[in-house]
């Protein structure tokens, strides 16, 4: 049987994001795909973490078995005509289907265009989650003022060589396990 009920369309660029962080963390696959243009485009995984080539429906599904909550919060939108940026930061925390502690946390862009009927759907969208660490930014974004450049994640000493960070266990883009 069909559900009589269709998912809400976004109607402000920034919904979009809203939108499908509540239907993900309600483990609704439709309403969660009602929210993506036909043909766009997810990579919810920190650079290099091996998941390119699986489709939307497959990553979002992928995300689902996690089980748990999605938030979202938008920090800038940055909108011309038909086409906007929405940028912001995405959380997934709890405790996963196999009692373990999953803890991934990061920015993310997503590019969104106003539909004919007015209502907008993602194009295409980005997500760096990882481990939360002392940066939160992903590791292609410049250094800060005064901290040292990083390689694949783990800032550089004088030396050339790679500092681990105090604690850290996992790379990034994998779950926090404890």
């Amino acid at each position: 049987m069909l559900d009589p009920i269709s998912p809400p369309a976004a109607r402000r660029p920034e919904e979009t994001v809203e939108l499908v962080s509540a239907a993900l963390s309600d483990g609704d696959l439709e309403a969660v795909l009602a929210q993506y243009e036909r043909g766009a485009v997810l990579q919810p995984w920190a650079a290099g973490a091996g998941r390119n080539g699986s489709s939307l429906r497959e990553t979002i599904a992928d995300l689902m078995a996690l089980r748990l909550p999605l938030s979202a919060t938008v920090q800038a939108v940055l909108a011309s005509d038909d086409l906007a940026l929405v940028l912001g930061e995405r959380q997934i925390a709890g405790t996963g289907p196999a009692s373990e502690r999953i803890r991934l946390s990061g920015l993310g862009s997503s590019v969104v265009r106003r539909q004919p009927d007015g209502t907008w759907c993602i194009v295409a969208e980005a997500w760096c989650l990882g481990e939360p660490g002392p940066r939160s930014t992903p590791p292609w974004f410049p250094p800060a003022p005064g901290e040292p450049p990083q390689a694949d994640g783990e800032p550089v000493l004088s030396d050339g060589s790679t500092a681990k960070r105090p604690g850290s266990t996992a790379r990034a883009g994998r779950s926090e396990r404890t």
